[in-house]
């Protein structure tokens, strides 16, 4: 497994902040019983690199016969290479967490999920709101770093930095395909 701090953010964060942040450093996983939640970033621009590694986390999710849910901003059409297929849920989201005012809560407890992937975008906005309000509601929280995606790399970095400090595990794909 790769280093705690060896993701996006090494490039923006100093070694100083490094070590002030270091009481944060566990070991990271997939929990029990893991559903895969599609952040689906509407009308705002994300970049387009994310989406392959997403589309392959999906697929994955999808053999494996975990649970796939899709977070939609209002009137918001989904990606097409991650779209839902027969028996995942399309949920409506009206605004930044896929959680607060939606019906993703009571679809995850249906599915007896104990633990959330989370890909989509962007990392700073919708991906990072969903990944606290997650934690929130007592989910361990998984992000892999190639599938989520913003326009702005340093954001990118800082909200991936944020999260992987105090909300979720950041983990490479391939990290996350291991322990599924």
């Amino acid at each position: 497994m790769r280093d705690f701090e060896d993701y996006c953010w090494r490039d923006y964060v100093s070694d100083e902040v490094l070590h002030i942040y270091s009481a944060y450093v566990r070991e990271r996983a997939v929990g029990p019983h893991p559903a895969l939640l599609v952040v689906h970033p509407g009308g705002v621009a994300c970049g387009e690199a994310w989406q392959p590694p997403a589309a392959r986390l999906l697929a994955e999710a999808r053999g494996r016969g975990l649970p796939v849910l899709h977070s939609l901003p209002p009137g918001a059409e989904a990606l097409r290479a991650l779209a839902p297929k027969g028996g995942e849920d399309a949920i409506a989201r009206p605004c930044e967490s896929a959680f607060f005012s939606s019906d993703l809560e009571r679809a995850l407890r249906r599915r007896a999920a104990g633990s959330l992937i989370v890909c989509g975008g962007p990392s700073s906005g919708a991906v990072r709101a969903s990944a606290v309000e997650g934690k929130s509601f007592g989910y361990k929280v998984v992000l892999a770093e190639e599938t989520v995606g913003d326009l702005s790399p340093f954001l990118h970095a800082m909200a991936l930095f944020d999260v992987a400090h105090k909300y979720a595990d950041v983990m490479a794909l391939g990290e996350v395909l291991e322990q599924l």
